[in-house]
């Protein structure tokens, strides 16, 4: 799914430069709509169109307010961001822990991000109006990001989040893989790497190796004819001497 329910919402920014970047990063990350409350300056100040390089769409049609609370009027969610513990900041979540959340609501709703200002975050006064509180568990001596780093951060966890898996592979059968199991188990046998009398062992660690490859048909005949090989090679090997 795409971020176009997602509304970055910048709470007092003090600069332009750092809210041209903050466009750029929601350009590069598909998120559209850009909310500035009480801003120190307007969102098509020269220093913004400078840094929002190809996102000067995202500054024209970014939406400035008097207050937090027209900001996210029309919001389903609202979530916070914070570095900072406390008392009343105790339900805190890692992004990826409500990454799933706010992609659910964002499907159908609109969800607000807040981000505080460079200087000081978010104050718990606007906090409170958050229904969820994320951190970004950066290094805790020097875990203060730039606005607009934690912007594309907070960002970059939704869309990876929100891209669906690849599709699975087909995977060989277990028919396929206890054939292969007993062929492999002959042929190490023949050469020398298995003891016969108690070939059981090793094999069990080989397994473990070739279980966690997540073999296809293909390629157990790939290591089947490898093994194929072998047996040729040893009945066809020079007579000693």
């Amino acid at each position: 799914m795409s971020l176009e329910r997602i509304c970055v919402v910048l709470v007092e920014p003090r600069g332009p430069i750092n809210v041209g970047a903050v466009a750029r990063a929601m350009k590069n990350m598909g998120a559209k709509e850009l909310a500035l409350v009480k801003p120190r300056c307007p969102p098509l100040h020269p220093h913004a169109l400078v840094m929002a390089v190809g996102a000067k769409d995202v500054l024209v049609e970014a939406q400035v307010y008097e207050s937090l609370r027209e900001a996210i009027a029309s919001s389903a969610l609202v979530v916070g961001t914070t570095r900072r513990r406390g008392k009343r900041r105790r339900d805190l979540l890692t992004l990826r822990e409500a990454a799933e959340e706010i992609l659910a609501v964002a499907s159908r709703q609109r969800v607000s991000l807040l981000f505080g200002p460079e200087d000081r975050g978010l104050s718990n006064r606007e906090l409170a109006f958050c229904q969820r509180v994320i951190t970004i568990p950066a290094d805790p001596e020097h875990g203060s990001l730039n606005l607009a780093q934690a912007v594309m951060v907070v960002l970059y966890e939704l869309r990876a989040t929100s891209i669906p898996p690849s599709p699975s592979r087909h995977l060989a059968t277990s028919r396929e893989l206890e054939g292969f199991y007993r062929h492999m188990e002959e042929v190490l046998v023949k050469i020398g790497f298995l003891d016969s009398r108690n070939p059981e062992r090793m094999m069990a660690e080989l397994r473990r190796i070739f279980s966690r490859a997540e073999l296809d048909p293909r390629e157990v005949r790939i290591l089947r004819g490898i093994l194929h090989q072998m047996e040729w090679a040893i009945r066809n090997l020079p007579p000693k001497g």
